[in-house]
C-alpha cells in the first residue's frame, strides 16, 4: 500500500518553476530516497508535502485520502517533516525542543511516555536535559530535530539532509539511526540527501530530480550500479 502518492505535482515561486509533473510514491514501510544536486527542488518538494508550499497543480495523497491543506492538520494525518539544516529552537532546552514537537498532542501522559521514549533513545540528549539546543553539537542537534519530529509519533518522516554538515563518523551513525527508526519502530520514511551513494545504500527505492523534473526511478542498490 502506498502511504504517499504524489502525481503531477507543480510547484513555482513566481515565474520560476521549481517542480514540473513530480510523480512518485512511498510504500508504507519503505524507505524512499529523493537525490539530486542543488537547486534540483528536493527541498521545495519536501516542503510542499509538509504545506509549507502550495503548489500551483497536481494531487498528493496520504494513506489514500487527499492531503490536508493546513500544515498541523497534515501532522495530524501523520506525517512529520525534519528540514534541512535541523531549525531547532536555539535557545530552548533540549527538553522544550520535544515538547514543541508534540504540541498537536493534547494528552500529558502520552507527551510525556513519548519524552522518556526519545531519552532512551537518545542518551545523549537525556544526559543535557536542561542544556540550551544552540550549545549542542551539529550531530547532537541533528538527533535533537529527529527526536523532535518523532514527538507526533508520525506514520510517515521527511527528513531533508540530514547528513549537512556533519562528520563522517557521525554521518554514519546517523544513516545507522534512520535504519532503526524504520526496522525497529515501522516508520515510512522519504529521505532527501545529496550523499547519494549513502542514500541508495540505504532506501528500496529511489528517485533522481533534475531541474525540477524525475530523471530516473528505481531500486536504490540498482541506482547505485548506474553510471
Amino acid at each position: 500500500m502506498s502511504y504517499l502518492l504524489v502525481e503531477d505535482l507543480h510547484v513555482a515561486y513566481g515565474p520560476v518553476q521549481a517542480l514540473r509533473g513530480v510523480s512518485l510514491k512511498v510504500d508504507e514501510g519503505s524507505i524512499v530516497s529523493i537525490i539530486g544536486a542543488n537547486g534540483a527542488g528536493k527541498t521545495t518538494l519536501l516542503n510542499t508535502l509538509s504545506g509549507i508550499v502550495k503548489s500551483r497543480s497536481g494531487t498528493i495523497r496520504l494513506r489514500g485520502k487527499p492531503l490536508p491543506a493546513k500544515a498541523c492538520n497534515i501532522i495530524r494525518a501523520g506525517m512529520a517533516h525534519v528540514p534541512e539544516g535541523r531549525k531547532i529552537f536555539p535557545g530552548f532546552s533540549i527538553e522544550e525542543n520535544l515538547m514543541a514537537g508534540a504540541y498537536i498532542v493534547s494528552d500529558k501522559r502520552l507527551v510525556e511516555q513519548r519524552r522518556d521514549a526519545m531519552y532512551a533513545r537518545f542518551p545523549i540528549l537525556a544526559q543535557r536535559v536542561g542544556q540550551q539546543a544552540g550549545t549542542l553539537s551539529g550531530g547532537e542537534q541533528q538527533m535533537l530535530a529527529i527526536a523532535r519530529g518523532l514527538m507526533s509519533d508520525p506514520g510517515l518522516l521527511l527528513l531533508d539532509e540530514p547528513s549537512l554538515g556533519l562528520a563522517p563518523l557521525v554521518v554514519k551513525a546517523v544513516f545507522e539511526l534512520i535504519r532503526e527508526i524504520r526496522d525497529q519502530q515501522g516508520k515510512t520514511i522519504l529521505l532527501v540527501e545529496q550523499n547519494a551513494k549513502k542514500a541508495l545504500a540505504l532506501c528500496d527505492y529511489a528517485y533522481v530530480l533534475e531541474n525540477g523534473a524525475i530523471v530516473l526511478e528505481g531500486q536504490g542498490r540498482e541506482l547505485l550500479s548506474n553510471p
